[in-house]
């Protein structure tokens, strides 16, 4: 824990003094990025939840309303 503490410690010292870039971030590099987060938060799903669960919930909330 310490350890981590530490690292995010440095992490935001490092993000705090840095300069700016002037640069851009091009439409592959930003798609790139977005396709990361994404994949990332549905690992975090699989690993944390059942896949049937998942697969139920997302049925559940596109299915059409019958009544």
């Amino acid at each position: 824990m310490v350890v981590l503490r530490q690292a995010l410690l440095v992490l935001l010292v490092l993000l705090a003094t840095m300069g700016h870039a002037h640069a851009y971030i091009d439409g592959g590099s930003a798609h790139l990025l977005i396709q990361g987060l994404i994949a990332g938060a549905v690992g975090v799903l699989y690993y944390l939840r059942n896949p049937k669960q998942i697969w139920l919930a997302i049925k559940r909330r596109f299915k059409r309303d019958r009544s």
